[in-house]
């Protein structure tokens, strides 16, 4: 389970948590799989984020630079129309983040593994 920026979700991702507007009503129950039509109608409610089912942003089990560069590399391309939205920029820098972690560990952890044969 992962909370995600809504900018960030994509179809076929499934609810883990309902999303609910401030008030407790809920918009999207658990288990609902998101679809364009849906991602965009959430975001004209005004949602932020949504929690989904898996690791929805898993950069797979390579880590270090080699596996950094590539995937953001892929975050430049699918950031390329939003390079005057700020909001947009900022959210591609939070991804970048979750990306270089992730990678960073995957790194780690290899290096253990490797030491330890």
């Amino acid at each position: 389970m992962q909370k995600i920026a809504l900018e960030v979700a994509g179809p076929e991702m499934v609810v883990a948590k309902p999303v609910t507007r401030e008030d407790g009503v809920v918009l999207v129950a658990a288990g609902a799989v998101l679809t364009p039509a849906l991602i965009s109608r959430l975001d004209a409610m005004g949602v932020g984020e949504v929690v989904v089912e898996g690791d929805a942003l898993d950069t797979g089990a390579g880590g270090g630079a080699e596996a950094l560069a590539g995937k953001v590399e892929h975050l430049e391309y699918l950031f390329r129309n939003f390079k005057d939205n700020p909001y947009m920029q900022q959210v591609k820098g939070v991804v970048r983040d979750y990306f270089a972690q992730k990678c960073a560990l995957a790194a780690a952890v290899q290096s253990r593994r490797d030491g330890d044969t």
